[in-house]
């Protein structure tokens, strides 16, 4: 349960990105408003991503281990390491065995215990489902039913991942399917399943005028500055444009939506409840 020596630390791969990184700093005050009192930390899972990030921009950011012997030096007894990935593919599981030879080290944790990713079966499926009216709005307009949009048909663009857990994207692209009967919305991936030519078939299929690209990604980094709504040749935006659909892209991460980072909460909440595994 939630103690006030207890310490969050948020774990995403990492980015090159530097506007992209307050992102991170949205997280971080969502878990501060969360658990007042907790020191929240943030560290990078991705090495590449520490090493040329600070040379590229002079900005360091710690890795796992680092971050973690950084909480246990503020008093922290007990931390949660809270992957910020989107699915538990290769990523959490090297996060999780972070985690254990952290634990099994002399600076153990009471406890420490390890967050689920943003989508970790059914129940995180269906709820981002439930949200997706809610992603789409922007700031000043009205809240609008997907299926009242008028020939424009919805896509959100994942990352893909070669790991098993890509199979929660097509979880995923299931429920919004049977959830939002009557709308146009599908989930593609960058590096997986379907991706760019299948997305292009089913929007020709369905009849869609429109397209509205939602990167689903935690930063609006280089893969949404680029292979999403890129000027390049290659970018979805570009091919899409090709096949004569009016394309619009709202770049915004993942992370900077309160919604999303109630569900990492909840998630940090369960693995207290838990205990570490």
């Amino acid at each position: 349960m939630f103690a006030p020596d207890t310490g969050f630390l948020l774990a995403p791969y990492g980015t090159l990105h530097p506007p992209a990184l307050a992102t991170y700093d949205c997280l971080r005050a969502a878990y501060e408003r969360a658990f007042p009192g907790s020191p929240v930390r943030l560290a990078f899972t991705s090495r590449l991503m520490i090493r040329r990030l600070a040379e590229k921009e002079g900005i360091v950011v710690p890795d796992l281990p680092a971050a973690l012997k950084s909480l246990k030096d503020e008093g922290c007894r007990q931390a949660v390491l809270q992957s910020l990935q989107i699915v538990p593919g290769s990523e959490f599981h090297l996060a999780a065995a972070a985690a254990r030879d952290w634990q099994a080290g002399d600076a153990a944790f009471d406890r420490l215990a390890l967050g689920h990713p943003l989508l970790a079966g059914l129940e995180d499926c269906r709820r981002l489902s439930a949200l997706l009216p809610a992603l789409l709005k922007r700031a000043g307009d009205k809240e609008r039913a997907l299926n009242g949009m008028d020939g424009e048909a919805v896509v959100l663009v994942a990352h893909g991942t070669g790991h098993p857990a890509d199979a929660l994207y097509s979880l995923l692209a299931d429920v919004l399917s049977r959830e939002h009967r009557g709308a146009s919305v599908f989930l593609g991936s960058i590096e997986g399943y379907p991706g760019l030519a299948e997305i292009a078939e089913d929007l020709t299929l369905c009849g869609a005028r429109a397209v509205r690209l939602l990167p689903f990604l935690l930063v609006a980094g280089g893969h949404a500055n680029s292979d999403i709504a890129g000027e390049g040749p290659d970018s979805w935006m570009t091919r899409l444009s090709r096949r004569g659909l009016s394309v619009r892209a709202d770049l915004r991460g993942l992370g900077e939506r309160q919604e999303i980072a109630g569900i990492f909460i909840e998630h940090s909440r369960r693995a207290l409840e838990k205990g570490a595994r």
